[in-house]
C-alpha cells in the first residue's frame, strides 16, 4: 500500500514526540491526531491491517505540509513522505473529506484551488513571450492580485523587460499537495514546462514560493527541463544591490514572517531581510523564526532551519477556513510578543493567509507592495 521508504519513516515517527511543539496545526487545534507522530502511527497501523477510514483521511488533510517536523528531526525522518502517500490512498479509496474533494475538483477543472477562470491581476500591455518570464501563481492571480500588480510595477520601474503568460497553467504543486506526487501531477508539470518553452523563456522569476520549490525540486527529480528558476525575492534583491532600483528609506520597526517553502525548501533566510534593511526597517524577529540557532551570514541555512511557524496556505484557506483563521491568529500572537506591530511576508500565499485576521493595532504588509510604494 505504501512505499518502503514511507513505511520506514512512519515506523520511525510513530513513537516519537520530539516535533509536536512545532506543528502549527496541532498548536492551533490542540488535537493529538494532528501531530506528525499520530499520523505516523496511523500509517503504521494501516500497514499492519487497519483500514483507512474517513476519520484517518481527515487527519491527513489537516496538515500544511510545511515541513517543520521534517526540519526539526535530528534523525532525518520526513513525515511528509507518508502524509502525501496517505492522501494518495485516501483519493484512490474515495475517502478524501468533502472539503478536500471540493478543492481537488477545482484544481482539476481550472488549475487553481479557487475555481476561478479570470485572472484578477491587470496584464494589459504585458507581452506573453520573452526571455524573462514572470510566473505569478494562483494566489497572486486570483486571491491577492495587488501583490502581482506591485511586483510587475517594480520590474517596470527597474526597466526589466518581462513577459507573463496570459493563461498560466498549473505548475502541479497544488495538486501534488492534495493527491500526492502521482502521474497526474507530473503531467501538469510537463504542461507548465511546455508553456514556458513555447513562450521562449530562458529565465523564470517565480513569485509564489510554493511553485518555486516545486520547480526546483520535484520537476528536477522527474527530469523535467525548465529554464533558469529565480525566486522573486532574490531577483528584487539583485535589483537593489546593482542600483537598478533605490527604495526610499523609512525608519520603522517591523517583523518578518518566514514562509516555509521559501525558507526551508529553498533556503532563503536573509534575502527578504536584506530587502527590508534596504528600506530602512528595524527588524524585530518573531518568536519561532528561521534564524533561530543560525550562525551564518549566507543566504542559506547553516544546519537545520527548523522553527518558523507557518501561517497557513491557499489550500488550507479553501479547505478549512476556520482552521486557516486560527493559524493566522497564532502567527499574530507571535508578533505581539515583539516590540513590532507590523508583520511583513514575501509570498502571495502568506499574504493571503495573514490577511484573514489582523488584530486591532497591528498591520500586515506584503514585501513587494511595501517596496513598490517606496520607489
Amino acid at each position: 500500500m505504501y512505499s518502503e521508504k514511507a513505511k520506514k519513516h512512519a515506523d520511525a515517527c510513530r513513537f516519537c514526540y520530539m516535533c509536536r511543539h512545532l506543528c502549527p496545526v496541532e498548536l492551533a487545534t490542540g488535537k493529538e491526531n494532528n501531530t506528525p507522530r499520530a499520523k505516523g502511527l496511523q500509517v503504521s497501523m494501516m500497514e499492519r491491517g487497519m483500514k483507512m477510514d474517513s476519520g484517518s483521511a481527515v487527519t491527513m488533510y489537516e496538515c500544511l505540509l510545511c515541513g517543520a517536523c521534517t526540519a526539526d528531526c535530528v534523525t532525518g525522518f520526513d513525515p511528509l513522505l507518508f502524509i502525501r502517500e496517505a492522501r494518495t490512498h485516501a483519493v484512490l479509496e474515495n475517502l478524501e473529506p468533502p472539503f478536500a474533494r471540493r478543492v481537488i475538483d477545482r484544481l482539476l477543472a481550472t488549475g487553481n484551488p479557487y475555481g476561478a477562470k479570470e485572472c484578477r491581476a491587470d496584464l494589459t500591455g504585458i507581452p506573453t513571450q520573452g526571455e524573462t518570464l514572470l510566473w505569478l501563481g494562483s494566489a497572486a492571480r486570483y486571491a491577492v492580485p495587488d501583490v502581482a500588480q506591485a511586483f510587475m510595477s517594480i520590474l517596470k520601474k527597474a526597466g526589466v523587460r518581462f513577459a507573463v503568460l496570459a493563461d498560466e497553467p498549473a505548475s502541479g504543486c497544488e495538486l501534488g499537495d492534495m493527491i500526492g506526487h502521482v502521474e497526474d501531477v507530473r503531467q501538469q508539470a510537463m504542461t507548465a514546462a511546455a508553456a514556458l518553452q513555447q513562450a521562449g523563456a530562458k529565465r523564470v522569476i517565480v513569485l509564489d514560493s510554493h511553485d518555486a520549490a516545486f520547480f526546483l525540486h520535484e520537476c528536477r527529480d522527474w527530469g523535467i527541463h525548465l529554464p533558469e528558476i529565480v525566486t522573486a525575492t532574490s531577483f528584487v534583491l539583485d535589483l537593489i544591490e546593482t542600483g537598478r532600483i533605490t527604495p526610499v528609506k523609512k525608519k520603522e520597526t517591523v517583523s518578518y514572517h518566514d514562509a516555509a517553502r521559501l525558507s526551508r525548501d529553498i533556503g532563503e533566510l536573509h534575502t527578504a531581510r536584506r530587502i527590508l534593511a534596504g528600506m530602512g526597517a528595524d527588524l524585530h524577529e518573531l518568536y519561532l523564526n528561521e534564524l533561530m540557532n543560525k550562525h551564518s551570514d549566507s543566504n542559506h541555512a547553516c544546519g537545520s532551519a527548523v522553527r518558523a511557524r507557518e501561517c497557513g496556505s491557499s489550500l488550507m484557506g479553501q479547505m478549512r477556513p476556520d482552521l486557516a483563521r486560527k493559524l493566522c491568529e497564532n502567527r499574530y500572537a507571535d508578533l505581539l510578543r515583539t516590540d513590532s506591530r507590523i508583520l511583513v511576508a514575501a509570498d502571495p500565499q502568506a499574504t493571503e493567509a495573514l490577511r484573514l485576521s489582523i488584530p486591532v493595532g497591528c498591520e500586515y504588509r506584503d514585501l513587494f507592495v511595501m517596496l513598490d510604494s517606496r520607489l
